[in-house]
């Protein structure tokens, strides 16, 4: 079997993970979403490794990112604890900074970048102040960082699919990003069921096509 026939292969199972914490969701069974969770983010991973990502730095990179995603996801089961919500806030990060790290090092289009940045600064923004009146205070510099850091991360991944038209980084990217913004939404603003319908199937789609960049043939 060929390593995208596995890639495959391990998409399914994440695809199938999710359905289950869809249901787990949908349910109101927390054991049942977050063994969806968990087969799901397992499998991106898994289907990354199938493609080289130990054989690269930018893989190797990806792989650290991706851990930390991994965390996040277990962290944010809980709707009710604003700890471990703060934990799943602080390992997301952390995967975003780790996936800007990867896409500087696989390279990026710097005239690109800065046109990317301007944008991103005024969506950042809007972000902030979208969140601002619904976000307590001491929640509101780690929520600013994350903004942040999602925005710098959405820079690199425009500015590196410039350098070598790397479609799977600018698809990945863009889903992580709005994946965030359906957990903000549910967290902050207006917490239901439709935010996780919607952001949970864009995440992990997200992180298979993240994990697709790694291939080092492209």
């Amino acid at each position: 079997m060929g390593e995208w026939s596995l890639f495959f292969l391990w998409a399914g199972v994440c695809l199938a993970g999710l359905l289950v914490a869809l249901l787990g969701e949908y349910r109101g069974r927390a054991s049942l979403g977050m063994g969806g969770k968990v087969v799901a983010a397992t499998a991106y991973i898994v289907a990354a490794l199938t493609l080289g990502a130990v054989e690269s730095v930018y893989g190797r990179l990806m792989l650290l990112g991706m851990g930390f995603c991994w965390l996040g996801d277990l962290f944010l089961v809980s709707r009710q604890s604003r700890l471990l919500f703060l934990f799943g806030l602080v390992s997301f990060l952390l995967g975003h900074v780790v996936y800007t790290i990867a896409f500087l090092a696989r390279g990026v289009d710097p005239l690109v970048g800065l046109g990317a940045l301007g944008l991103m600064s005024v969506f950042a923004w809007r972000v902030g102040a979208w969140l601002n009146p619904h976000v307590s205070q001491k929640m509101r510099v780690p929520v600013w960082l994350y903004v942040v850091a999602i925005s710098i991360m959405m820079v690199t991944a425009v500015g590196t699919h410039a350098s070598e038209s790397n479609i799977f980084i600018l698809l990945g990217a863009t889903l992580f990003v709005l994946s965030d913004l359906t957990v903000a939404r549910n967290r902050f603003v207006f917490p239901a069921f439709i935010n996780r319908a919607m952001g949970l199937p864009v995440y992990f789609t997200g992180q298979l096509f993240l994990a697709a960049s790694v291939a080092i043939n492209l």
